[in-house]
């Protein structure tokens, strides 16, 4: 943060009264970077957290019998060989190179190549 809006915060306060009023100073060029760093490439949302949770608790409310629980075993098998055959799809894609269109979340790889194809002007 710069000295300039620190000393200038009483100000700013002001300002957030009234949203017509805001000033707009523009600190950094409204442009994109060239690229995108893969910081914010991990998901924080593990796979078959649910279904693994669901195979514990019956395994604790029976005991740990596997043979109860062989519905929620089977669930879970299911949901961790699916995770799996995606993330190897995800892979091999991207090692081919191909852009998933149409997704919600692209991967910093595919922004970046996104970014060289279709440069800023």
């Amino acid at each position: 943060m710069r000295l300039n809006n620190v000393l200038h915060y009483r100000d700013m306060r002001r300002y957030t009264k009234n949203p017509l009023e805001v000033k707009f100073e523009e600190l950094l060029p409204l442009k994109l970077k060239e690229k995108v760093s893969g910081k914010g490439d991990r998901s924080k949302e593990r796979a078959c957290v649910h279904e693994m949770s669901i195979m514990f608790a019956c395994f604790k409310k029976n005991e740990f019998d596997q043979a109860r629980c062989s519905n929620e075993i089977t669930k879970f098998q299911a949901c961790a060989t699916k995770n799996y055959a995606d993330k190897f799809k995800r892979k091999q894609d991207m090692q081919e190179g191909n852009i998933s269109t149409g997704k919600d979340n692209l991967t910093p790889r595919e922004i970046n190549y996104l970014l060289k194809k279709y440069p800023n002007p």
